[in-house]
């Protein structure tokens, strides 16, 4: 080779094949075209780029697709609103008109059953007089309750004596309290809502075990018919006019025990409780 060899002849000394070159001088691709060079990156970022927004013009425009449809449907569930809303108004309406004054009329019926029940409770409500505790306002409603009981209900119906029910009763707190809960007992033996049970109990245990309970917390030797703390040695004890007819004359303590006989120890007791009601609220 010489000096006037061409370069491009000298790389063939291996015995090679030259390589081809392109019509502007570079080398070719393996299918003999031309040789693209490699993007830079911010050419593969651009290109990365155009594809996302070809991706998404695709979607948006499904999306307005879909949406041409919006008026119809729009329009297809308006109609059926209105339609329902008919119905409603025309059949439904009289219908819940009807139910809300039923229910209306049906409500106003359950609280009048309501109330009388709660007429009836009041009515039957029964609790014991807890007499140590009555403030004096209490006591004065509470003496002529059971004063009017015992004249009216107890002595004349079941022929309490004044043997069994002395004068004096009024001015024994023990009796008071006893007579008291009796009354009581045989209020609730009556109600409504008892069981003939309770007014059988009443008669067969609490009446004759509270008459004879007086026999102890009211000394005999000391009250009876007249008397009050008084021994029987010295009770002046009037003798009895002959009853018509040659009769024996009943004694005191067989008569009834009406209630002219305790009546004034009754006034008396009753004042002298409420002066001393007074008197520990004031203290």
């Amino acid at each position: 080779m010489n000096d006037s060899t061409p370069p491009g002849h000298d790389s063939q000394r291996d015995g090679s094949e030259p390589e081809p070159d392109t019509a502007a001088g570079g080398r070719s691709a393996p299918d003999g075209g031309p040789l693209n060079p490699t993007p830079s990156a911010a050419a593969a970022a651009a290109l990365l780029e155009v594809r996302r927004m070809r991706d998404r013009l695709t979607d948006l425009s499904g999306t307005l697709d879909r949406l041409r449809d919006l008026p119809g449907r729009v329009a297809e569930y308006t109609e059926h609103h209105q339609q329902l809303a008919a119905a409603v108004s025309e059949d439904l309406a009289p219908g819940l008109a009807a139910l809300r004054q039923f229910t209306e009329a049906e409500f106003d019926r359950q609280q009048a059953q309501l109330e009388e029940v709660l007429a009836e409770l009041r009515r039957e409500r029964n609790s014991p007089v807890d007499w140590p505790a009555l403030t004096a306002e209490q006591a004065e409603q509470q003496w002529p309750v059971l004063g009017r009981w015992i004249a009216e209900v107890l002595v004349p119906w079941y022929e309490i004596t004044r043997d069994e029910l002395p004068d004096c009763w009024p001015l024994h707190r023990p009796a008071l309290v006893e007579l008291s809960w009796l009354r009581s007992a045989h209020v609730q033996a009556y109600l409504r809502s008892s069981p003939p049970s309770v007014a059988g109990e009443w008669h067969q245990r609490w009446r004759p075990g509270v008459v004879e309970r007086l026999r102890t917390v009211i000394d005999r030797n000391l009250c009876g018919p007249g008397f009050h703390l008084v021994a029987e040695a010295d009770r002046q004890v009037p003798r009895l006019p002959p009853s018509p007819g040659g009769r024996v004359p009943m004694s005191p303590g067989r008569q009834l025990a009406m209630a002219q006989h305790w009546q004034a120890n009754y006034d008396h007791a009753f004042q002298q409780d409420l002066a001393w009601r007074h008197q520990r609220e004031d203290g």
